[in-house]
């Protein structure tokens, strides 16, 4: 096991673990965990029993993957990749089950943290594993560990790292393309042999300043094959929210100059999906937009690069016209109808959107800088996009669900029309 991971495993030793059932601290009594999933934390053996039928489909599936990656390593290559992808699955098991099984990012932390530890150990075998190392910048983000967060982000952009994931899309002088394996070797040799430039563990330090200053420069160094907001979006809530703890103890032009830093950061993150998602706006908990699986992959999934055309839904949002003869015009619509299937990552990304939701909604105070960055933003004549102005509020929206829950029972299935008009609904 690696000395970076025993570093983890020490750190997240220290967070506090609450009963899943009742939600009780549980730093002050015994703490039952349970012997099969070994995630999940009880104070009585009433609770475990209480909450059984819930983790049941969890723990089974949590404990076959554990079985499966518990094998000897394989030799062939198609035999490791099968492996990878059960890291991922274990990882994403966990993750699902934090966030369906507490009420939020404080009790359900120490869950968070061996899905975290799960997707650390994919990326050090696999740097390029798509959602590996999306996946652990945002849990580090989400999950308050700022200074691991951003020293990791430095490290993936720093000259030896890129000239590897550079060459994930270059070929050799001969033609041929580079091999994967060699790839992960030599990555791997980087963080051996230079330890100057290796992620930094330790004990976190929340006031850690990011290296690279020019933060318009960071989105052009992010390999194509990850989304452009990979770093993005975890570096918008660590600077958010550690502006929001220094409210008071900075000076002015201090102050200034930070904003500014989360002012450029927020621009390209507003920017990012084809300017069609408000993502500042959609932050605050009376948010009018709606986010769907369309729009949440726009944002962390990389898919407006996506240059699949059976992506309907992300075409549509786009408003791409394809302006061919009839008859290829035809042929189009004909392979366009084929389904869209997401891969694993842009199964996971509304999961982290509501993740992020919740610490924008519990953060102290970082709603204020949020709206602070809209105003700032405004001043600077930086337009801030806009909610859909005829999306319905969230109470429209939960009578809305509960009113087709109601006609699906009854058997009905067509929305009348104006139903968001009719105020008797």
């Amino acid at each position: 096991m690696s000395s970076e991971l025993l570093s983890l495993q020490d750190l997240f030793s220290k967070t506090i673990k609450y009963c899943v059932n009742c939600r009780q601290d549980l730093s002050k009594c015994t703490a039952l965990r349970c012997s099969r999933c070994k995630v999940v934390h009880y104070c009585s053996r009433e609770c475990q029993k209480s909450n059984f039928s819930l983790h049941k489909p969890y723990c089974k599936k949590i404990h076959a993957l554990r079985l499966q990656l518990s094998n000897d390593e394989p030799t062939l290559a198609e035999n490791k990749d099968e492996k990878k992808a059960s890291q991922y699955k274990l990882a994403y098991a966990i993750l699902t089950l934090g966030y369906h099984s507490t009420d939020t990012i404080e009790r359900g932390k120490s869950i968070y943290e061996h899905s975290l530890l799960e997707y650390h150990k994919l990326l050090r075998k696999d740097p390029f594993w798509i959602g590996a190392c999306e996946s652990v910048v945002l849990l580090l983000a989400i999950l308050g560990y700022d200074g691991l967060c951003i020293s990791l982000i430095s490290f993936m952009l720093s000259p030896p790292s890129m000239a590897v994931l550079e060459a994930y899309g270059r070929t050799r002088s001969d033609g041929e393309s580079l091999s994967r394996e060699a790839r992960i070797r030599e990555f791997t040799s980087i963080c051996s042999a230079n330890p100057d430039d290796i992620w930094i563990y330790g004990p976190d330090d929340s006031g850690r300043s990011f290296d690279l200053s020019a933060y318009e420069n960071i989105r052009s160094l992010i390999p194509k094959q990850w989304g452009a907001n990979v770093f993005q979006v975890p570096l918008m809530l660590v600077k958010m929210r550690q502006y929001a703890r220094a409210s008071n103890s900075s000076s002015p032009s201090l102050r200034k100059l930070k904003m500014m830093e989360i002012v450029e950061i927020c621009r390209q993150v507003e920017y990012s999906a084809d300017f069609l998602l408000p993502v500042l706006r959609s932050l605050f908990p009376d948010s009018r937009q709606r986010w769907g699986t369309t729009e949440v992959c726009c944002l962390l999934a990389n898919t407006s690069y996506r240059t699949d055309k059976s992506n309907l839904a992300v075409r549509r949002m786009r408003g791409e016209i394809i302006e061919e003869d009839e008859e290829e015009g035809e042929e189009e619509e004909e392979d366009s109808d084929k389904p869209y299937e997401m891969n694993a990552w842009e199964n996971s990304c509304s999961i982290f959107w509501m993740m992020l939701k919740d610490c924008y909604a519990f953060t102290p105070n970082i709603l204020d800088v949020v709206e602070e960055t809209i105003e700032e933003m405004t001043k600077q004549g930086i337009n801030v996009i806009a909610e859909d102005p005829e999306a319905p509020t969230a109470a429209e929206f939960t009578d809305f669900v509960s009113y087709m829950a109601d006609r699906q029972r009854s058997g009905l299935s067509a929305l009348p029309p104006g139903f968001f008009e009719d105020q008797n609904h």
